[in-house]
């Protein structure tokens, strides 16, 4: 009888309205900046459409993004995927903006896509770093940053 609740709850949440408002909201926020194919191929930059990420939380059990649940995107870009995971744990969990962002960090290796997802979020540990080389300097990496990366990675 458990499984079957917890069944019903994924489909009533899977269903839920509250997912167009999800989708509407990221997509209202992106600010587009235009990126050079010699960027694309230097740096591997793709920006995943807002259905699928929506798409993706709809397969996910939501409970994953509950308060006090640690949510790190480690090539964040411009932020489609945490704009999504502030929204979810707004929606879903009842939490405040500020609350929800006390749990979401993100990660990339471009100056200008940290700026704009930390401008996006409103909030949140967005930090300019190389997830895989975290003790390598960036040109345009705070020093506030590179400690960040070094102290956690």
């Amino acid at each position: 009888q458990t499984l079957q609740c917890t069944i019903i709850s994924h489909l009533q949440k899977k269903n839920d309205p509250m997912w167009n408002q999800i989708q509407k909201e990221i997509d209202e926020s992106i600010d587009y900046i235009y990126r050079s194919s010699d960027r694309i191929k230097s740096t591997g930059e793709i920006f995943t459409p807002s259905e699928l990420i929506v798409s993706l939380f709809k397969d996910v059990d939501i409970d994953r993004f509950a308060p006090k649940k640690t949510f790190l995107d480690p090539a964040c870009g411009d932020g489609q995927f945490l704009m999504g995971v502030k929204l979810v744990k707004m929606y879903f969990h009842n939490m405040t903006e500020e609350s929800a962002l006390e749990d979401v960090y993100g990660i990339d290796i471009m100056r200008d896509n940290v700026d704009i997802c930390k401008k996006r979020l409103g909030g949140g540990c967005i930090v300019m770093g190389n997830t895989l080389h975290p003790k390598k300097r960036l040109e345009g990496q705070t020093e506030t940053e590179f400690c960040f990366m070094n102290e956690n990675f």
